[in-house]
């Protein structure tokens, strides 16, 4: 009569003790390492995809489609015959270019100062208020939260040689000269009006930024200085704003690419836009111009990528310079 082990609870061929559930095979090191892969990086990439894809299709094809734009002759908004770095050969030795990225880039380093300048003195104002201040610091987002198109409308109201209140208040001040002075018949005045109008734009969204870097300075090393006797400028120049260098550097750039893309003040407020006699053209107007107005995307193509790779190169400075200086 034959004996049946049982297989639960028995020993295997080995001798070992077979293992619950009646199969004696033990999990395969490779199924492990393809659970382990797939749960740290095919996941993890499958789950990014779906941003991937909205990242290349809204960032990244408009940036190749202008790069590939810029190596065709174009007209008619066409993608005409090959001329390789002939386009941008033409920007160089353009007039207007030229003009148009001097303008723009001394028109940069005014608005990132007097932004930055100003947003601090907000800032340190906003911080060192009492609880009033919270009323304040929506006040002062106001001129963030209003449209470019609309600001740079009632900028060229207040300037209006007519009925402009700027003339009234210098006139008021003693400052005969400028009754019925025009200041969109000249191109410094125009770019005066206009950087006024950018930085009053541009100033809430710094401004806050830095009052959020500013308080986040307040602790024990802040009160140490003061026990010492450091006086209020002594605590915000050595302590407080050496803390907030990093985002000193992120506000700079940030600042610094908004005066470059500046466009809509400068359609708006001059008359032809970048008139009088191209006086006013930066490089964000005068490629609309030529991709709207000549109808030359070519070129129009060159000039973008001209602009992108300046602000590269800014961006790559700053922080570099932050780097060494840590």
């Amino acid at each position: 009569m034959a004996i049946t082990v049982p297989r639960s609870g028995g020993r295997g061929r080995s001798g070992a003790p077979a293992r619950p559930g009646g199969s004696d095979r033990l999990p395969r090191p490779r199924s492990k390492r393809r659970a382990r892969f797939f749960d740290r990086v095919a996941l993890p990439f499958l789950l990014l995809v779906p941003l991937l894809a909205i990242v290349i299709g809204i960032v990244g094809y408009p940036i190749v489609r202008t790069v590939y734009i810029s190596f065709f002759d174009g007209a008619l908004l066409r993608v005409g015959d090959f001329v390789g770095l002939g386009n941008y050969s033409d920007l160089f030795t353009d007039h207007y270019f030229l003009a148009a990225l001097l303008r723009t880039t001394i028109f940069a380093i005014v608005c990132v100062g007097g932004t930055m300048l100003i947003s601090l003195i907000v800032a340190v104002v906003l911080d060192a208020g009492p609880w009033g201040a919270r009323i304040a610091t929506i006040i002062v987002l106001l001129p963030w939260a209003m449209p470019r198109v609309a600001s740079g409308i009632i900028w060229k109201w207040i300037f209006n040689d007519q009925y402009g209140i700027a003339n009234w208040l210098l006139v008021h001040l003693g400052l005969h000269r400028f009754e019925g002075y025009a200041w969109f018949n000249s191109g410094f005045s125009s770019l005066v009006a206009i950087t006024l109008a950018v930085v009053w734009h541009s100033v809430p969204f710094i401004a806050i930024s830095m009052l959020a870097g500013l308080r986040a300075t307040r602790g024990e090393v802040l009160e140490a200085a003061r026990v010492d006797g450091a006086s209020f400028l002594q605590c915000l120049l050595r302590i407080r704003l050496p803390m907030m260098k990093p985002l000193l550097v992120i506000l700079t750039v940030m600042s610094t690419i908004f005066a470059y893309q500046s466009f809509d003040h400068f359609l708006v407020m001059t008359t032809p836009p970048g008139g009088p006699s191209h006086s006013t053209e930066v490089l964000s107007l005068l490629t609309w111009l030529q991709a709207f107005t000549e109808l030359d995307q070519g070129t129009a193509g060159a000039m973008a990528v001209v602009t992108f790779v300046l602000l590269a190169a800014i961006t790559a400075v700053y922080v570099r310079v932050t780097k060494e200086e840590t």
